[in-house]
């Protein structure tokens, strides 16, 4: 049973670490950032048509909607956005578990307190629907777990309705709920066999996809609509190209180009990027080459779960579960075992194939294997009260220190991230509002190039200056890089001081420095082209 007086407190200390630490890093939306909150200011102006977007997903978006059309900044507004997702994921985390694994009130604290931390930290630190994702699938998870799946349509509906919410927060929430709903369905029906009859099975099967389509199916539509074929998202062809090419450096965007209309750059877009997919079975070579990253992708997700806490206990830890639930359990534990592997499995090795950041799994997976490594303390303690071990050192320490160890583990890597970056001129995107905001007061000419390695930095800056980004040079030579300059009409110039070019543009006339903003160990310098210039 879950104790709300539990999720309540954890909630409060969410709200209160993310009141406290957004604004330290409020401004640091990264590229992904600038393309959500663009896309909910079209939701803002009813712009449906220009909102949709088979890479940008449309739920945090449209929770900032409201507040961008009451007058709020549009960056405010989705950080709020983020916080309302974040109070969710909480309550999802905690109810959820609970109800897979039966938690404790004990459980229920460490999975709330851990889950108030590491979201704060995520909600602060990134501007990406990782937490949306997790709040949906933390609560579709308990109806694709439930002994009922397939004999009450409801929770049928349910699993469908929580999926499909999944999926409007992150688009890879479609294919792993088509695959891992099935996949449930077969279980339980394999479990429960002697009891259910195939077709009882199939019309569970069949509720959970239909209440799934019925949600998702409008956005769907749209995006078919707007994309001229059926498509639930255009992300995956890009995200395998990055891994088709050696030293992949993000040249395709990175480089001089013009956004497209009413765009700010190019990546709000990224379906329009000029680049071609590969196959992995047109050659031997990219046969080997899929390979390769299958095993590179191997490695970095079994990272994932070594670095949920500090001493990496959670494999070995999740292993002694399964093996003793399987060994020695009763029906009930050994079909979550089943359940679990099944669930990491699919949710992990579905990004196998693509470019994959261990961040993905964590808001999805560490509630689940805290929940059920936890689980599995509780039974411990439990069979020692049987044979009357109460007073014992063990019966009474080691499971509050190991709870004390969990919430402080769990939480401290991403603590500590957050803590760098709101303390971070860098990171925390100060420098880069207060530049953008000087150059839009100064009524600086766009549009905008860079000259450096940090295109973000050049991104970020001429999003708040309202001013067209182009990218950045990849020329090493000043007069191709001017040629270039020259091609696209370039007006303002954002200069890394540590690129060899910085010190061969001051003895150029035609570019005026207007403006320098030390950055840690550099700094970025403002030139604007003092006769102005059309693009060709």
């Amino acid at each position: 049973m879950v104790r709300w007086k539990i999720v309540l407190v954890c909630q409060a200390l969410f709200v209160l670490t993310y009141a406290l630490a957004v604004p330290l890093v409020m401004y640091a939306i990264g590229p992904d950032g600038t393309a959500y909150i663009q896309q909910a200011k079209f939701f803002a102006l009813g712009d449906l048509w220009e909102a949709a977007s088979g890479y940008w997903s449309p739920l945090l978006s449209l929770l900032s909607a409201p507040l961008i059309v009451a007058g709020v900044d549009p960056v405010i507004a989705f950080r709020v956005a983020q916080g309302v997702a974040g109070v969710g994921y909480i309550g999802a985390a905690i109810w959820g578990t609970t109800q897979i694994f039966q938690l404790t009130a004990r459980g229920q604290w460490i999975v709330g307190l851990i889950a108030a931390i590491t979201s704060a930290a995520w909600s602060c630190g990134l501007t990406t629907p990782d937490v949306a994702i997790a709040l949906f699938l933390l609560l579709y998870f308990p109806f694709s777990a439930s002994d009922e799946l397939l004999t009450d349509w409801r929770k049928a509906a349910a699993a469908g309705v929580f999926g499909a919410l999944a999926f409007l927060a992150k688009a890879y929430a479609f294919p792993f709920f088509l695959a891992h709903f099935t996949f449930c369905a077969a279980l339980r029906y394999l479990a429960d066999r002697k009891e259910v009859s195939l077709g009882r099975a199939l019309l569970g099967w069949g509720v959970g996809l239909l209440a799934f389509a019925i949600v998702c199916g409008p956005w769907i539509g749209i995006l078919s609509a707007k994309y001229g074929r059926f498509t639930f998202s255009n992300s995956g062809a890009f995200n395998h190209y990055q891994v088709g090419i050696e030293d992949f450096d993000w040249h395709v965007l990175y480089r001089l180009q013009e956004p497209a209309p009413d765009r700010i750059n190019v990546w709000e877009t990224p379906e329009k990027l000029q680049f071609e997919d590969w196959s992995p079975i047109a050659s031997k070579e990219n046969a080997l080459r899929q390979i390769r990253h299958f095993k590179s992708n191997a490695r970095k997700i079994v990272e994932g779960f070594w670095v949920f806490e500090v001493l990496g206990l959670f494999p070995a830890g999740l292993f002694v579960v399964w093996v003793a639930s399987l060994a020695h359990g009763p029906k009930r534990p050994r079909f979550l075992v089943g359940w679990m592997i099944l669930t990491l499995g699919i949710y992990a090795g579905g990004f196998m194939p693509v470019a994959f950041e261990i961040r993905y799994m964590w808001a999805v997976l560490m509630p689940l294997c805290l929940a059920q490594l936890w689980a599995f303390v509780e039974e411990l303690v439990a069979q020692r009260n049987e044979y009357e071990f109460e007073a014992s050192a063990w019966r009474r320490y080691v499971p509050v220190l190991f709870a004390v160890y969990l919430i402080f583990s769990c939480s401290l890597r991403p603590a500590f991230y957050l803590a760098r970056d709101a303390f971070s001129d860098r990171a925390s995107g100060r420098v880069q509002k207060q530049l953008g905001s000087e150059l839009k007061a100064a009524g600086i000419a766009g549009p905008v190039a860079m000259i450096g390695d940090r295109w973000q930095d050049g991104l970020l800056v001429s999003y708040y200056a309202d001013r067209p980004y182009l990218g950045k040079t990849l020329e090493t030579n000043w007069d191709a890089a001017e040629q270039e300059f020259d091609q696209f009409g370039v007006q303002t110039l954002i200069v890394d001081s540590r690129d060899p070019l910085a010190e061969q543009i001051g003895r150029h006339g035609e570019w005026e420095l207007v403006a320098t903003s030390p950055v840690m160990d550099y700094e970025l310098r403002t030139y604007r082209r003092t006769s102005p210039q059309s693009a060709d």
